[in-house]
C-alpha cells in the first residue's frame, strides 16, 4: 500500500516545480524518508533549502496544520523550519506523476546544524541533554496557545494509541522481544491507563527523535539548533513530546537514568509538570520503544528494503533492556527529585504513628524500632516513600509478586464491569472454582470461597462439626489458625499467649511435631510415630468421656510455631487415627499453599495425604481478601441443615477474576518451578553458612519456606533472641525485610513473595554472612574482657 501512494518524482521533475512556483533552481540531493520525499536544495548562491513531497494519503489539512504550528513557534523564537509563499501567496504547490496522481509540494527553511543521530553516545553530556530538556520544554509551552483542526487525527505514531497499536502487532515480534514488550505492556495497562484522564493535552511535535534533533557540533555537542520534521503533529497528551524526546535520547547511554534526570529537571524548569504527569513518564518512554519495535516489525515483513525502518530498532530494544532493571517507583522518586519536588506528599512518619495509637487501636503493631512508611511493590520488593527498595522476605501474601501486572488487570477490568454476590449467575465464579478445584485431589470437589483464612478455617470447623457431630476439636501446640473467636479458641500460639485464656473445654491441644527442639528428634518412622501417639492419647482420652474428636486441623507446614517441617508420615498416621475414631481431617494450607513449597502445588502432598477439608488464604488473592474452604462432596452434603449459608462478598465477581489471574500467574511465571530451585538454592547457601557459624543452630525448609533458628550453644539450643532481633533491625538497615518466628523468637522466618530470585538469594546470603560475622566479632570481644 504504502509503495502505491509513496512520491517517486525525479530531480527534473522536482526542479520545474520549483521554479515555476517559487523561482528557485540548483542541484538536489535525496534525503531518507518514512514513506515522504525529502530534498535538500543547494541554490548556485549556496542556499539551502528543504523540499518536502508527501505521499498522497496525506490530508491537505494536516500539511496546513504542519506550516501554521511552525509559523506559530518561529514567531515565538523557538528553532524550527518554516514554509515559503510560492507565487500565488500559498506555502503548498502541487505536483502530478504520470498516473495522474496529484502530491502536495513545499519548500522549508534550512535549519544549520548536525544530526543529533551523528553523534556518538559516548559524547552526549549534561550540557546537551540539559539543553534538549530545556528546548522541548519551552516548545511545548509556546504550544499551548496553538490550535488547529488538522491535529484532531487518528495517527499510529500517538502514544495514545501505542499501546492498542502493539496490541495488534506484537505477534510480528521475535519471541525475546514479545516477552520483553508484553512485560511493558502490562506495566501500562495496570499503571497508566487508569491515569490517561488526568493528563494535559495540546498539540504536539511527537517526533523529538535524534533524527529530527539538530545540534551545535557532532565532536562537541552541547546545544540543540533546531527541530524539524512536523508530519507527527497531533492533538494528544503532551507529556507524550517529553516521553518521545526521552525515548531517543536515552538510546545508547551506559547511564540512562542519568540522562533521563538531566533531560526532565531542564523540562520542568521551562514547562512544570504535573505530578501525574512524572508518574506515568517511564511508563510512556518504554511504550514508545515498544511501538517502535512493533510497528518496525511488521513495516520490515511489508517492506524488506527499506533499510530507514531499521534506524532504531537495535538501540530500542537495548534501551527496553535497560529500563526493565530499573523499577518505576525508584525512577518516579528520582524524577521528582531531580525536577525540586518533594517525593512524598503525603503525611510524615510520625504524624501516622501518631494518629494510629490515638484511632487505630493500641493493638495494631508496627515493624522495627524505626518503623517504614511502605508507598510500593513490585515483584518481591516493597519500596518507601523516598524510592529506597527493600528486599521484602516475608510477605506470603502478595504471592506472585506484589502488584503482578496480570492480577492487578484483572481485578481492574472486572471491577469497571461488575462486582455483585454470588445470588446472581455468573461465570467468573464457575470458572474460578473449576480452576482451583482441578489442582486439587479428586475426592476434594466442592468449593466455598470467602473473605479471608480465618474465615475459612472457621467455615471448616462448621462443616467438620455437621459431619462428624461432634465439636471436640485437636489442635497443635504452637498453631495459628486466625482471628476469628473460633480461630483463637482453635489456636495455642495465641490462647496459651499474652492476653489468652487457655484452651476451652472443646479444644486439645496435641504435641508440636518439632524435629529440632522437640523431644523426639531427626526425620524417621520413629519420630513421626512418637508425636503421632500425643493424638492417640487424645483420642483415647475423649473415648473415656463417651466422645470422639469431631475435626484435627493442623497447618501442612508449621508457621509461628517456628518453620517447622513435620516427619514424613506424621500426618497420615495422625489421619488415620482421626478418621477411625469419627473425625475429620483439615489442613490449613493458608500460609503455605499455591506451589509454595516448590516440589508440590500444596504442601499436604509433600506428607502423601489428602485431607477432608482444606483452608485456602493469603497467597489466592495475592493480597485481594479471598480465601477459600475446599472439602469432599458427603462434607458439603452434611452442611445442609436447612440453615442457608451466604456469603456476601465470597466469590463475587472481582475476586474470582484476581484469583484466576493467580493460578495464571504461578503457572505461565513457572513460580512453583522457581520455588523449587530458588529454594534449594537458597538453602545449600544457609548450610554453607551453618558450617561457618556456630549461632546457625538449625536450617530447616521447603521450596522458598524456610526457617534458621539461632542459638547460642548448640548442645543446649539455648534460643539466640536477642541476636536474632539485632539480625532483623541489620538486615534492615541492608534494605531486606526479615521478621523472627518461634515462641522464641529466635528463628528468621523467609517466606518472600516466589518472584524472589536468585540473585535475591545471594543478597540475603551476603547480608546475613556480614551480619554473623558482626555477632561473632562482638562476642570475641566481650569473651576478651
Amino acid at each position: 500500500m504504502l509503495k502505491e501512494i509513496t512520491p517517486t518524482f525525479n530531480d527534473a521533475e522536482i526542479l520545474k516545480v520549483l521554479a515555476d512556483d517559487y523561482q528557485l533552481s540548483g542541484s538536489l540531493k535525496a534525503l531518507p524518508g518514512y514513506c515522504d520525499q525529502n530534498f535538500i536544495l543547494t541554490t548556485r548562491d549556496q542556499q539551502n533549502y528543504i523540499v518536502k513531497v508527501a505521499n498522497a494519503a496525506e490530508p491537505l489539512l494536516e500539511i496546513e496544520m504542519q506550516n501554521a504550528a511552525m509559523a506559530h513557534l518561529t514567531a515565538k523564537d523557538i528553532a524550527v523550519p518554516h514554509a515559503l509563499a510560492n507565487n500565488r501567496q500559498g506555502q503548498i504547490s502541487t505536483i502530478a506523476n504520470e498516473q495522474g496522481q496529484s502530491f502536495h509540494l513545499r519548500v522549508l527553511s534550512f535549519l544549520p546544524g548536525q544530526f543529533y543521530a551523528q553523534t556518538a553516545a559516548e559524547k552526549h553530556n549534561a550540557a546537551l541533554w540539559q539543553d534538549l530538556g530545556k528546548f522541548v520544554g519551552k516548545m511545548d509551552l509556546a504550544l499551548e496557545d496553538f490550535s488547529h483542526s488538522g491535529a484532531y487525527r487518528f495517527l499510529e505514531w500517538d502514544l495514545a494509541q501505542g499501546y492498542g497499536i502493539c496490541q495488534q502487532k506484537k505477534q510480528h515480534l521475535d519471541a525475546e522481544q514479545y516477552r520483553l514488550v508484553e512485560s511493558f505492556l502490562s506495566l501500562y495497562q495496570t499503571q497508566t491507563l487508569p491515569l490517561l484522564s488526568q493528563l494535559p493535552q495540546g498539540v504536539i511535535h511527537n517526533d523529538a527523535n535524534d533524527h529530527n534533533i539538530l545540534v551545535d557540533d557532532v565532536e562537541q555537542p552541547k546545544v540543540i539548533a533546531g527541530l524539524i520534521d512536523f508530519g507527527d503533529m497531533v492533538h494528544s497528551h503532551v507529556i507524550n513530546e517529553l516521553a518521545i524526546t526521552c525515548a531517543y535520547a536515552l538510546m545508547g547511554q551506559e547511564r540512562p537514568l542519568t540522562a533521563l534526570k538531566t533531560i526532565v529537571a531542564a523540562y520542568h524548569e521551562q514547562r512544570p509538570l504535573q505530578a501525574v504527569e512524572l508518574e506515568v513518564l517511564y511508563s510512556l518512554i518504554a511504550l514508545r520503544l515498544c511501538t517502535t519495535l512493533c510497528n518496525a516489525a511488521l513495516a520490515l515483513k511489508q517492506n524488506p528494503e527499506n533499510a530507514y525502518l531499521q534506524v532504531s530498532v537495535k538501540p530500542a530494544l537495548h534501551l527496553l533492556e535497560r529500563l526493565k532493571a530499573l523499577n518505576p517507583f525508584a525512577v518516579l522518586c528520582q524524577l521528582r527529585q531531580a525536577c525540586g519536588l518533594p517525593v512524598d506528599n503525603g503525611r510524615d512518619k510520625e504524624a501516622i504513628i501518631s494518629y494510629r495509637k490515638k484511632h487505630l487501636g493500641k493493638t495494631l503493631s508496627l515493624s522495627y524500632q524505626q518503623p517504614l512508611k511502605i508507598v510500593r511493590g513490585q515483584g518481591a520488593y516493597l519500596f518507601d516513600e523516598s524510592g529506597q527498595p527493600y528486599l521484602d522476605m516475608v510477605n506470603n501474601v502478595c504471592h506472585v509478586g506484589h502488584c503482578h501486572p496480570k492480577v492487578v488487570a484483572a481485578g481492574q477490568a472486572q471491577l469497571a464491569k461488575l462486582n455483585t454476590n454470588t445470588r446472581y449467575l455468573h461465570d467468573n465464579i464457575v470458572d474460578y472454582a473449576e480452576k482451583l478445584l482441578a489442582t486439587m485431589p479428586e475426592e476434594l470437589s466442592v468449593c466455598m470461597l470467602v473473605n479471608s483464612g480465618s474465615e475459612a478455617n472457621e467455615l471448616a470447623f462448621r462443616l467438620a462439626r455437621c459431619y462428624s457431630q461432634s465439636k471436640e476439636l485437636l489442635v497443635v501446640d504452637g498453631a495459628y489458625h486466625g482471628n476469628t473467636n473460633a480461630c483463637i479458641e482453635a489456636s495455642p500460639y495465641k490462647f496459651n499467649g499474652p492476653g489468652g485464656e487457655g484452651p476451652q473445654p472443646h479444644i486439645h491441644t496435641v504435641a508440636l511435631p518439632d524435629p529440632y527442639r522437640g523431644p523426639f528428634t531427626g526425620n524417621t518412622p520413629e519420630t513421626a510415630r512418637a508425636y503421632a501417639a500425643s493424638v492417640q492419647e487424645t483420642i483415647d482420652s475423649l473415648a473415656k468421656q463417651d466422645k470422639k474428636p469431631g475435626a484435627f486441623i493442623c497447618e501442612s507446614l508449621q508457621g509461628v510455631a517456628g518453620q517447622i517441617i513435620m516427619p514424613d508420615g506424621y500426618l497420615s498416621m495422625i489421619y488415620e487415627k482421626v478418621r477411625a475414631a469419627g473425625g475429620v481431617c483439615i489442613a490449613d494450607e493458608v500460609q503455605v499453599g499455591f506451589g509454595r513449597v516448590g516440589s508440590h502445588m500444596w504442601a499436604f502432598e509433600t506428607q502423601q495425604v489428602v485431607p477432608d477439608i482444606v483452608t485456602l488464604g493469603k497467597p489466592i488473592g495475592n493480597g485481594h481478601p479471598m480465601a477459600a474452604v475446599i472439602t469432599t462432596q458427603a462434607i458439603a452434603d452434611a452442611f445442609v441443615t436447612g440453615m442457608e449459608y451466604f456469603n456476601t462478598f465470597g466469590g463475587n465477581p472481582v475476586s474470582c477474576a484476581i484469583g484466576s489471574a493467580v493460578l495464571a500467574a504461578i503457572k505461565e511465571d513457572k513460580l512453583q518451578e522457581n520455588a523449587l530451585q530458588t529454594g534449594n538454592y537458597f538453602k545449600d547457601k544457609l548450610l554453607e553458612l551453618q558450617l561457618t557459624f556456630e549461632l546457625i543452630g538449625d536450617v530447616r525448609g521447603l521450596g522458598l519456606f524456610l526457617g534458621v533458628e539461632l542459638v547460642e550453644d548448640r548442645e543446649s539450643k539455648q534460643p539466640a533472641t536477642e541476636k536474632t532481633a539485632w539480625l532483623v533491625e541489620y538486615f534492615k538497615q541492608h534494605h531486606i525485610l526479615l521478621s523472627t518466628e518461634g515462641p522464641f523468637y529466635n528463628i528468621l522466618k523467609i517466606k518472600p513473595p516466589l518472584a524472589f530470585s536468585i540473585v535475591d538469594a545471594d543478597k540475603f546470603i551476603t547480608v546475613l554472612k556480614s551480619g554473623l560475622s558482626a555477632l561473632l566479632s562482638a562476642d570475641q570481644v566481650k569473651t576478651r574482657h
